[in-house]
């Protein structure tokens, strides 16, 4: 393998009439596939479909779980869920909607009892929104929704692949325009093109930290020369006004000579290779960023390349001044690690699904200083490997000393089989940590279900919060169309969410594929699920 993951590929295929048949393959959202170039999402709105930031329905709880989409049988995935520090019974989540179009939320005032859902983005000038996060500003009274948002040519070229924020004055039920927070620039094969992706929000809403109310946003800024990737560092920008103004953008991954010794571009050990940032606010006020790298070549074994780790930088300043990254983990995923789907992505055995060892890094609200970081990767599995065999894990690695030192992997759950997608949050109630991922089993089966582990590293309690197991071997969007798995999805979604509530209720929202199709028997749907601990 050479460079060509580092490319970037800017030209992508527009999903012309996505939801108006059954079987419909759509190319995934932007991220990291193993052995795979990062490539933005593109996606158009169905003719005819709703789109705006209006009302549309409530769903009732039914019981253990929720479906939260009740607008149409068509696919939502990669849902985010945040918990106003202020009112527990008060939640907003969101997903990428493929049915109404681009980026849903589902506010409960209830405690999750009843849902009102809508769009938060518009197509007012030809834009289209997804990777939807959300975030509570306690002190300003509003709710701020960061997404990504796109033009496309009428040939399905990407352009101006803008980072905004939405506000929202009424609790999560309509939203203000977006204000450009992180500028987009140029189309696929310009001279110079600025594309950014996976966005995250948080805000700091602890009253004795003299950032009080500040709100961070950050993204991976991936540049390209004429169609050829250059480098994608990680940027942040912050708001003190509820919104309504951020600071100049800035980069914030840093430089290490000895974290980041592979370079594309730039100078020497700038740490330029990044994704999956997210950012995170300790009790005091600083403020802490988890991404993925893939410079460090003392961590790629032989005949692999791109080997991830995890860095994180921090600001005591309120997201003015950054240090320079500190090493939290390396991961087995490079490029002989994981099974190849019929996309180029990584996928676990037998299925098709795109995979990635994203989590996220946490502060623990209870503690200056500690932070969790949740990752998974297949070091427990056949890698290195020109067949590779999936028994991927998640895993959690821990800081005492805000980022600078952390612990050896510790496995959240010891059974056999895959794990992937986790997310952590900590309770602020009892300072548990909380790890949401998804589960095959130790039989490695064609479905799968979505578990919840509560403690301490290497002292959880697993508890399947999924009543029904998912099918994504037999989906009726998303399809492979391989020989060998035809109805296998291609994609799920990138991540899943959770979120505890100061009354130290657990909020977890995870892609769900039990529902049987209306349009092909013996296939499934694609939706966002609920439960609460």
């Amino acid at each position: 393998m050479t460079k060509t993951r580092c490319m970037l590929l800017l030209a992508a295929t527009a999903l012309l009439g996505l939801f108006l048949a059954a079987g419909v393959r759509a190319e995934p959202p932007g991220g990291e596939g193993e052995g795979a170039e990062k490539t933005p999402f593109v996606r158009t709105v169905a003719p005819g479909a709703k789109h705006n930031w209006s009302f549309e329905c409530s769903v009732a709880s039914g019981g253990l779980n929720t479906n939260l989409d009740c607008d149409d049988p068509f696919p939502n995935n990669e849902p985010n869920i945040v918990v106003d520090a202020s009112d527990p019974q008060h939640m907003i989540a969101s997903s990428n909607d493929y049915g109404s179009c681009c980026d849903q939320y589902y506010t409960s005032f209830n405690g999750g009892a009843t849902w009102s859902t809508g769009n938060m983005s518009t197509e007012e000038d030809g834009r289209t929104g997804s990777d939807p996060v959300t975030a509570n500003d306690v002190k300003h009274h509003v709710a701020l929704h960061s997404s990504l948002n796109y033009k496309f040519k009428m040939d399905g070229e990407a352009c101006n692949g803008d980072v905004v924020v939405s506000p929202s004055k009424d609790g999560g039920l309509t939203w203000d325009k977006p204000v450009v927070v992180g500028f987009g620039k140029g189309c696929d094969l310009d001279p110079r093109q600025v594309f950014n992706d996976k966005e995250w929000i948080a805000t700091d809403n602890n009253p004795s930290s003299r950032f009080y109310g500040r709100t961070y946003v950050t993204w991976t800024a991936f540049l390209a020369d004429h169609g050829e990737y250059v480098e994608s560092p990680i940027m942040e920008t912050y708001s003190d006004d509820g919104g309504k103004h951020w600071s100049t953008p800035q980069e914030i991954s840093g430089s290490s000579t000895s974290l980041c010794t592979f370079q594309t571009a730039g100078n020497a050990g700038e740490c330029d290779e990044d994704q999956a940032s997210v950012p995170t606010v300790g009790p005091d006020g600083t403020v802490y960023v988890g991404f993925m790298n893939s410079q460090n070549q003392a961590t790629w074994e032989p005949g692999e390349v791109f080997e991830d780790q995890y860095l994180v930088v921090s600001s005591t300043d309120g997201g003015v001044h950054w240090s320079n990254p500190s090493f939290a983990v390396a991961m087995e995923d490079g490029s002989r690690d994981y099974p190849i789907n019929v996309d180029g992505r990584q996928t676990l055995t037998g299925y098709q699904v795109r995979v990635w060892g994203a989590g996220n890094v946490v502060a623990d609200p209870t503690q200056n200083g500690r932070l969790y970081l949740a990752f998974s990767d297949n070091r427990n599995g056949l890698h290195d490997s020109d067949h590779p065999v999936t028994n991927s894990d998640v895993f959690v690695v821990q800081s005492n000393d805000g980022g600078q030192h952390w612990t050896t992997p510790t496995p959240v759950d010891p059974g056999a089989g895959d794990q992937w997608f986790p997310w952590a949050d900590v309770n602020p109630v009892n300072g548990k940590l909380g790890v949401l991922y998804h589960d095959r089993g130790s039989s490695n089966g064609p479905t799968y279900t979505t578990a919840l582990a509560e403690g301490q590293p290497g002292s959880f309690v697993k508890t399947t919060v999924s009543t029904q197991p998912s099918n994504p071997t037999m989906s009726e969007f998303f399809q492979a169309e391989d020989p060998n798995c035809e109805f296998c999805a291609v994609f799920h979604g990138d991540y899943i969410g959770l979120a505890y509530g100061s009354d130290g209720h657990a909020n977890a929202t995870w892609t769900d594929m039990r529902d049987p199709s209306p349009f092909t028997a013996g296939l499934f749907l694609q939706f966002i699920y609920y439960a609460r601990r």
